[in-house]
């Protein structure tokens, strides 16, 4: 045995603990591990380990490590750990020495040295570096993690063993989420979902050698060519296999050995002068390294561009790329990693290199890396919407075959479809005399957008009986906003019939591409195919995409941590509606308090911009918010809030005086609305009378609704809109209590659980409710807890957000396949099963004073009509707390009133909404319905 493992053996009695045992190891060569493991031992912290003679030597770092230069953080040097420590994963026994649960939190590459200073060129200078610096005291290294990047230092204090971890400035300070990035970088496993394992369980999956990039030795290789996919079936999820999107760039093999950099296309033409913003990008990763990826233009929408990338790659002189880069900007979207620092990794297994690839770029503005996901069809999905071209499937152990055609790759390619308003048609020859060709288009506001014809897909006796329903539709007069060029004689139409059609992509022109039509879609309403199905906006295309004079947020139906990059391509998806806001907050800077904002083509008065809502409370340390600030935090807050209210029916809670004045719910408007207002009839079961219902699908509603006294939005947990995950697909809402129930407003789309506080803090009022008091909010977290490792054991995913107030609101996303009797059955047994487990803690009464001193589950918001606060939705309380979505990481710190309007933006700009993107994975119900049922 090592004698530097002489103290980790003497603490450790190998026959019960699954550590690894004391061995040191010989002959590595290559880049230095770093490993960082959080340990729920006694008390929760992070395990920092460096490679080093051998051996990891190991930190115990309480808080964790941070990004933020200015945090220093505590770092206990501890015994050093064995290297195949770096991968272990599992559960110390207890009575064990640090027993408890262990994951590998992040792992990578690590280079000694100050800031400034030039990286080792071999291993045994680096090792001596380290070795040096660690003897005075100081030790600067740089990271190449998934989750830890740029330069550290280690610093000993005045006490032996202990040191101070902290983070230089450069260009990867932020990030003040980190932590709640709680997954193991290996396994995804949390220390939540360890919770269940057996005591003494290893989860190692993998030697520690191969956590970070291995391979032979090799100079940087002169020439190689990317391995190429072949033809795929259909976007199946298969356990072998990872999923990417396929993009519509140019194929490209990026070689950097710093400072030269090439790009070298598919066939080998250089590409480095036609896109200079990757290639410095390149030049500043500080390693060589051969990258795979694909080159994407983005247009003027944010939209990789295929067109936009062409024209870049013509261009020669140095003017004209000039100004190419700033208009069409491009990146790099690598998807392999094929040498690293002297290794040849192209032997590794596919799932190795992704994690490599992870760890080692350095991605930046222009240089991205592509997502991944073992979920097909989920995938595919989101590719569609996202306009690439499909998904290539790679499998999980197969290594790069250069310049080959491989089925360890398959692609597979999207066939995409729209949905489209007939306007007209064409006459034909021959035996299609009567019917050539039907002219589509969409609405762009009310005006309707030529589209391109189609004429393939048209049987005989499909136009028989597409005729007969077309002469009854016949007018005079052209119905779209520009008259299409035409070719044969031509009959108008009213524009009252859908067609779904597929198509190969969109002409710069905004024209459909090779479409073939597939069928009537009677059950869709022509007036709402809309410009949310229309093609990116051309350079020349000025106005907005609006709904109604509006523009709206796009309703994706996949995780947006399924779309294809992350970076300037994703955030660039709602261009439109961030340059609305930006417009909106340069608006609200005026000083005066009366105004018109122009939001798009949309006007809105405001009025007593400068009346308080919300007052100041010095002793609490709140200060007074007024109107105008309300209106700020909606336009800002828009992106996030916006697709918790599309298409939910909306009950406002209105405050037109601010929270000290009268305050009303407000389900129906019955004065007149403005034309960006989108309503919604629903058939009321208790007036057996019909209502209408504001929908708040747009940022105009949302800031005219705040210019109202609008201060809180409570909203149905079903959605009027139609959707592949729904059962039903009914949207008559309006006509009676049976179309309603058979509708698809009758199926939520997720369940919810109200958590409750009943726990007093002894100054209420007699007769009032619990007020907002740490020792009630505390017990309100360990319920939901508990209800989370319930619903996992039911393999269901939970989401929670506070409610602003006490409480706690715990989600379920679910298809549409259940009612609302359904999911409330299911809810109050799973409520049952928690109270049964936890009597003392938990109550479902509904007497008042038999909840007292206990956390309360509300099942019943579980029915049609009933509401909670959107997420983002601000309260009328002081203060003006927020209902904010967490983390689950992030809630055992959390107190309801450290989120409010005057704090929360930043805080979203940093993290965007991990929760929405929760909501939108949609987990199948019949794995919680089967053990409910039975029951």
């Amino acid at each position: 045995m090592s004698r530097a493992l002489e103290r980790y053996a003497a603490k450790r009695r190998f026959a019960r603990t699954p550590e690894p045992p004391a061995a040191p190891v010989t002959g590595r060569d290559g880049p230095l591990l770093f490993a960082v493991q959080k340990h729920a031992a006694r008390r929760l912290h992070y395990d920092f380990r460096l490679e080093l003679d051998g051996v990891l030597k190991s930190w115990a770092v309480p808080k964790g490590p941070s990004l933020d230069p200015h945090e220093r953080r505590l770092a206990v040097q501890v015994e050093d750990h064995p290297f195949d420590y770096a991968s272990f994963e599992g559960v110390i026994p207890q009575k064990e020495y640090g027993a408890g649960r262990v994951i590998v939190w992040d792992c990578g590459v690590y280079s000694p040295g100050e800031p400034e200073q030039a990286a080792p060129a071999t291993r045994a200078e680096a090792e001596a570096r380290a070795r040096a610096s660690l003897a005075q005291g100081k030790l600067s290294f740089f990271l190449r993690g998934e989750k830890l990047k740029g330069s550290f230092a280690l610093v000993r204090t005045a006490t032996a063993t202990q040191w101070l971890l902290l983070k230089h400035a450069d260009r990867f300070v932020g990030g003040h989420e980190l932590l709640a990035q709680s997954a193991s970088v290996l396994s995804g496993e949390t220390l939540e979902s360890l919770a269940n394992a057996a005591t003494g369980t290893s989860m190692a999956r993998l030697p520690a050698a191969r956590l970070i990039p291995e391979g032979s030795p090799e100079k940087l290789p002169e020439r190689l060519l990317p391995m190429l996919a072949e033809a795929g079936g259909e976007a199946r999820s298969d356990p072998r296999f990872l999923y990417e999107p396929k993009l519509d760039g140019y194929r490209t093999l990026a070689w950097v050995q710093p400072p030269r950099v090439r790009l070298l296309s598919r066939r080998g033409q250089d590409l480095s002068v036609c896109f200079p913003e990757i290639v410095e990008a390149l030049a500043g990763q500080g390693a060589a390294m051969i990258l795979d990826g694909e080159i994407v233009a983005l247009g003027p929408d944010g939209r990789p561009s295929f067109n936009a990338l062409q024209n870049r790659a013509q261009l020669k002189a140095a003017a004209e790329i000039a100004e190419a880069r700033a208009r069409s900007p491009a990146v790099l979207v690598c998807f392999d990693l094929l040498h690293f620092d002297g290794r040849n990794l192209r032997g590794a297994a596919y799932a190795d290199r992704r994690r490599y690839l992870s760890q080692c770029l350095l991605a930046s503005e222009h240089l991205q890396r592509v997502h991944a996901s073992a979920d097909a069809e989920e995938l595919y999905r989101a590719a569609l919407e996202s306009g690439f071209e499909g998904i290539v499937a790679k499998r999980r152990d197969g290594i790069y075959q250069p310049g080959k055609r491989s089925a360890a790759w398959q692609k597979v390619k999207a066939t995409r479809t729209i949905d489209l308003v007939v306007g007209g048609y064409t006459r034909g020859k021959g035996a299609r005399e009567a019917l050539g060709a039907l002219l589509l288009g969409y609405w762009r506001g009310k005006a309707l957008q030529y589209a391109g014809h189609v004429g393939s897909g048209l049987s005989d006796a499909g136009v028989r009986d597409l005729l007969e329903r077309l002469r009854a539709l016949e007018r005079d007069r052209c119905p779209f906003r520009e008259r299409p060029p035409l070719h044969r004689p031509t009959h108008w139409l009213q524009p009252r019939l859908v067609v779904e059609v597929s198509y190969a992509d969109w002409t710069p022109d905004g024209l459909l591409r090779a479409p073939v039509l597939l069928r009537l879609r009677e059950d869709l309403d022509a007036r709402r195919i809309d410009t949310r199905q229309g093609p990116p906006r051309r350079a020349d295309d000025s106005a907005p995409r609006p709904v109604n004079g509006s523009v709206v947020v796009s309703r994706p139906a996949a995780v947006s941590g399924s779309g294809a990059v992350s970076g300037s391509v994703a955030s660039a998806l709602h261009a439109d509606l961030r340059a609305q806001i930006d417009a909106v907050l340069e608006q609200l800077r005026q000083p005066a308090s009366r105004l018109d904002l122009h939001v798009g083509s949309a006007r809105i008065r405001l009025t007593h911009l400068d009346r308080i809502y919300w007052p100041a409370d010095p002793g609490a340390g709140y200060a007074a918010v007024d109107k105008r600030a309300l209106l700020r935090y909606l336009a800002g807050v828009a992106p996030f809030m916006l697709p918790h209210l599309a298409d939910r029916p909306l009950t406002m809670i209105r405050m037109p005086e601010g929270i000290e004045g009268e305050r009303f719910f407000q389900k129906h408007w019955e004065a007149t609305l403005p034309d960006f207002v989108e309503t919604l009839t629903v058939y009321s079961e208790h007036r057996s009378e019909s209502g209408t219902y504001l929908l708040a699908n747009n940022l105009p509603t949302l800031l005219w609704l705040g210019q109202n006294g609008t201060l809180e939005f409570h909203v149905w947990h079903s959605r009027a809109a139609a959707g592949a995950d729904a059962l039903s697909h009914g949207t008559d809402y309006a006509s009676s209590l049976a179309a309603l129930e058979q509708s698809v407003l009758n199926y939520p789309d997720y369940l919810v659980f109200d958590i409750d506080p009943y726990i007093y803090s002894g100054k209420e009022p007699k007769g009032a409710e619990p007020e907002l008091n740490t020792r009630g909010f505390a017990g309100g977290k360990q319920v939901a807890l508990w209800l989370r490792k319930l619903l996992a054991e039911m393999s269901l995913q939970a989401i929670v957000k506070t409610s602003g107030k006490t409480g706690l609101h715990v989600f379920v996303p679910i298809e549409r396949t259940v009612t609302f009797d359904e999911a409330r059955h299911l809810c109050e047994t799973v409520g049952r099963y928690l109270l049964a487990a936890h009597p003392r803690e938990i109550t479902m009464e509904w007497a008042v004073e038999k909840r007292t001193g206990k956390i309360f589950i509300d099942y019943n918001m579980n029915v049609r009509g009933k509401t909670l606060n959107a997420a983002y939705s601000p309260r009328g309380v002081p203060g003006a707390p927020i209902s904010l979505p967490l983390s689950w990481e992030e809630l055992e710190a959390a107190e309801p009133l450290d989120f409010r309007i005057t704090n929360i933006l930043a805080r979203l700009e940093k993290t965007g909404d991990r929760w929405h993107d929760a909501l939108l994975a949609k987990q199948s119900l019949a794995k919680a319905l089967g053990p409910a049922r039975a029951d």
